[in-house]
């Protein structure tokens, strides 16, 4: 034995050696290639960003750093893909702000120092994520000595955990406080002249009056508007920047959902009139529930009303020990027992104090329970549980309240506590252990009793086998097979009278499809597949999904062939209001009246008060900012026209012109501070926009 044991060691050993050997051969192959090295393949690149390639290996280690962070931070042991996806878009985040603007800031000669850091954290100027984490909810004062301890104690703590979250705040706050300087550089540089506030006040206070009359678009019938390939290939030539788009993809797909069979049925049945005979035996029907049941039996007092209807009535009219089932409930059968009927309060009005653990470690969890002790002790000779509870409760909605709850309802607090609450005498004192901390609880008041039971429940889903499941797989890949086209798709779905469902315009890094659990392999198919593809089957959830790919659209200008229904609709519109305006000119050759016009038109004349340059619409007419802008800037009693608008042509007078009362130094300031307000964003986003960010995560995530 010890022979072999030394072989297995060795061999070990040398297995391990062996794929060191290989491993190291393989990574140091894509260093001594020219060009070429494992962290900037462009197969491990995840981003370009100013001309900067960003590896995939950067950016996941980030991720599982700030994972890791948001567990300390939180407490849990594992995340959810929602909290994961978000914390992996946060990331992303950071690293296009470091990449495109660490170049801005060293030209500035921008840092943070030491001296400005401190005084964030412990000085007079406590940045708000410090306030946050130190500071008294209540009063909003910061705990400076706890801050300090803080600091002192994290280097000691074995599991380095303090400081990698020290860390993390702190770079946090840098990062916050030394973008917030860039911008406030730019918008220290940013006033509104004299020219440009005079022409705001003017375009603000200046009103008229105008009378119009307008024929909609909307008179002509599409139909009858000629026009020619030439007329679109002029137009979208001179909108191209109209057309301008992200990548993206359109899909139909269809679903094959994992259902029980009538087999699987039957399997549920049989199990649980096999049972039935045991669970009516049963001496302990809750426990018996608690092992052989699907679904957890909660031990819970429940009122007339609160049980499912299935039972409800059958278990206020039972008796202890009485059972009834198999109940068919939704996609599952129950056996159910009445297992307790008591007589309770329906709420309770109580007071604690609630004494928590200043750490997560033993010697805490013991001091915490000897100062509750301590405290229970002094209440039961008297003490006053108000004064007490203001000094010592860390509970912050009761403790002003001198720990006072008001009236609550059973099962509104945690088990222990409600239990304590609904099951104790009115004016004892009771101290309870909760995921809180430890409470002293006082029981004020309680209602009147009333009839509760308690129910034991033994639950059996019907769940697809797995010989159903492979029976619907088997479908749904032989459909896949069959059909590789998209056309091939569309008549099979119609012969086997499927349903198809569409997803348009999904974008590369898009996570959600309606409908669909986790589509993220589906859209990652689509963008790697040719138009009139057909996918092989994906598992959602409990779904079997097959996908064809309808349309591919690629990042920049759409091209005229994608978009030629848009553009046609802007040509005839265009040649309507070519039309019109004749229609209009011919009108006023014989008028110089709006009303006489109108008439002439087949119209009406509307009245416009008020308008201003800076208005956004006019009274029936809606937004018509051409037409705004022409009554604003017309002579008073001159008939203008024909005005090509967004919904028909117009014609207009204007009637009166007014000038509002205005304060020219309050309009220097209102534009200097929208100024300002656009320049965090903008500045940013035009900075982002020069780096021609190459955002590849679609490859890996």
């Amino acid at each position: 034995m010890a022979t072999l044991e030394k072989l297995r060691n060795k061999a070990g050993i040398l297995l391990a050696v062996v794929i060191g050997i290989a491993l190291f051969s393989f990574i140091l192959g894509d260093f001594i290639k020219p060009g070429k090295s494992i962290f900037a393949n462009s197969e491990h690149e995840i981003a370009r960003i100013a001309g900067k390639s960003v590896p995939y290996q950067l950016y996941q280690g980030k991720v599982e750093e700030i994972y890791e962070i948001n567990k300390l931070f939180s407490g849990k042991t594992s995340l959810d893909e929602q909290t994961s996806e978000g914390l992996r878009e946060q990331v992303w985040q950071q690293l296009v702000k470091e990449n495109v603007m660490d170049e801005q800031y060293s030209k500035l000669g921008l840092a943070v120092h030491s001296d400005e850091l401190f005084d964030m954290v412990q000085g007079r100027n406590i940045h708000p994520m410090i306030q946050q984490l130190f500071g008294n909810p209540q009063t909003g004062e910061v705990n400076k000595p706890a801050i300090i301890q803080f600091l002192k104690n994290m280097d000691a703590d074995p599991t380095g955990r303090q400081k990698v979250m020290w860390l993390y705040v702190e770079n946090e706050i840098k990062t916050e406080r030394i973008f917030t300087k860039y911008i406030n550089l730019i918008r220290k540089g940013l006033y509104a002249t004299s020219i440009e506030t005079k022409r705001a006040f003017n375009d603000r206070t200046a009103k008229v009056d105008f009378t119009y009359t307008s024929t909609p678009f909307s008179s002509i019938d599409d139909a009858s508007v000629k026009y020619t390939d030439s007329d679109l290939e002029k137009y979208y030539e001179s909108h191209k920047q109209d057309y301008e788009q992200k990548a993206s993809r359109d899909i139909e797909y269809v679903v094959f959902p994992i259902v029980p069979s009538d087999e699987d049925k039957l399997l549920a049945e049989q199990w649980i009139n096999k049972v039935k005979p045991e669970f009516q035996s049963s001496t302990d029907p809750k426990q018996y529930a608690t092992l052989n049941s699907d679904s957890p039996s909660e031990a819970k007092n429940y009122k007339q009303g609160e049980l499912p209807k299935e039972y409800n009535d059958w278990a206020f009219a039972a008796k202890v020990g009485d059972m009834i089932g198999p109940i068919a409930d939704g996609s599952s059968l129950k056996l159910v027992r009445l297992a307790e009927i008591n007589y309770t309060p329906d709420s309770v009005k109580a007071r604690h104090i609630l004494i928590v653990p200043e750490e997560k470690t033993q010697e805490a969890v013991t001091k915490a329970k000897a100062t509750a002790d301590s405290l229970m002790a002094v209440i039961k000779k008297g003490g006053n549980f108000e004064k007490i509870a203001k000094e010592f409760s860390k509970d912050p909605g009761s403790k002003d309240k001198g720990g006072d709850l008001g009236w609550f309802r059973e099962g509104q607090m945690v088990k222990p506590f409600n239990d304590a609450c609904f099951n104790g005498k009115k004016g004892e004192y009771t101290l309870v252990e909760t995921q809180f901390g430890y409470h002293i609880i006082n029981v004020i008041e309680k209602s009147k009793d009333s009839k509760k039971v308690q129910v034991a429940v033994v639950e059996r889903k019907i769940l697809a086998s797995s010989k159903t499941i492979q029976a619907i797989f088997s479908e749904a890949s032989q459909f896949a097979g069959n059909n590789r086209t998209s056309e091939q798709f569309t008549k099979a779905v119609e012969s086997k009278k499927l349903t198809k469902r569409l997803a348009n315009n999904l974008l590369e890094n898009d996570r959600n499809i309606a409908g669909l659990e986790h589509p993220r392999e589906v859209i990652r198919w689509a963008f790697t597949s040719k138009k009139g593809d057909v996918s092989d089957v994906f598992e959602l959830g409990e779904n079997f999904v097959v996908a064809t790919l309808t349309a591919a659209r690629e990042e920049g200008i759409a091209p005229l062939a994608q978009v030629k229904d848009e553009v046609k609709v802007k040509v005839i519109r265009e040649k309507k209001g070519e039309m019109l305006s004749e229609k209009i000119k011919d009108a006023m050759k014989a008028s110089l009246s709006i009303e006489t016009i109108a008439q002439n038109l087949g119209s009406k004349a509307e009245q416009a008060v008020g308008v201003s340059f800076s208005s956004y619409s006019i009274p029936n007419a809606g937004f018509e900012p051409l037409v705004i802008a022409t009554a604003a800037t017309s002579a008073e009693g001159k008939v203008v026209g024909p005005i090509v608008g967004n919904s028909g042509v117009y014609v207009l007078a204007v009637t009166a012109q007014n000038k509002e009362d205005g304060d020219m130094n309050m309009e220097k300031a209102r534009l200097t501070n929208s100024f300002g307000s656009r320049a965090y964003y903008e500045a940013y986003e035009a900075i982002k926009k020069n780096a021609e960010i190459k955002d590849k995560r679609s490859k890996f995530y």
